[in-house]
């Protein structure tokens, strides 16, 4: 991913913090025609006490990309985050609009899971995405040879941690005069994406001064 240095996340815990909160990614894998096959998935961080850190999901058995874990070639893991259109009226020069977003890109090689890591997986995801349901499900609440079944319909993956690169475009080249106006001109917008890059600008260069 090409990073202006200015823009560039390199604090290790703050790219974690992002891929445990913006866990539905983008995983990239190559066939071996050199194709690249992507797929849509909520994806897990996991970071031992030594500091080794893997990601883990599990894709549809019938998934083209099932079939490519374990390759040499690196995967590649796309963790997006709330993103804005940035118009050049709001400079008090004349400029060219952009874009601000947040981005994580992790690569690694990858393995199958076994029986018994899926299971693990399965359950940590049930219970993570389920917390906030007014009548959580569990795996515990399914009986043993139901999930075994199901489990049988997808393959579980580990994607061991080699490079992450963060980025964070939030006008961080901008004076204070044309950063204020931007933050302010996306907080009068009615979306909520935009109102995230505002409030993410404003905290970031507050931890500047």
């Amino acid at each position: 991913m090409y990073v202006p240095k200015h823009f560039q996340e390199n604090d290790r815990d703050q790219l974690f913090q992002f891929i445990r909160e913006y866990s539905f990614a983008l995983l990239v894998l190559t066939n071996e025609a050199g194709v690249p096959i992507a797929t849509h998935l909520p994806i897990e961080l996991q970071v031992d006490a030594d500091g080794t850190a893997r990601l883990i999901g599990h894709v549809s058995k019938v998934n083209p990309q099932a079939i490519l874990f374990g390759s040499t070639t690196p995967a590649l893991a796309v963790f997006s985050g709330p993103h804005a259109y940035i118009s050049s009226s709001w400079y008090d020069h004349v400029n060219v609009p952009t874009w601000n977003y947040l981005s994580v890109h992790v690569y690694g090689r990858t393995r199958v899971l076994t029986d018994e890591e899926t299971l693990a997986l399965l359950r940590t995801q049930v219970d993570k995405y389920e917390a906030a349901s007014a009548c959580p499900v569990s795996i515990e609440s399914m009986t043993e040879a139901y999930v075994r079944q199901q489990m049988k319909g997808l393959v579980a993956f580990e994607l061991a941690i080699e490079t992450m690169q963060g980025a964070a475009k939030l006008s961080q080249n901008r004076d204070d005069t044309n950063h204020a106006a931007i933050v302010d001109q996306l907080h009068q917008r009615d979306d909520i994406e935009s109102h995230r890059v505002a409030d993410e600008m404003q905290k970031r260069r507050l931890e500047k001064v």
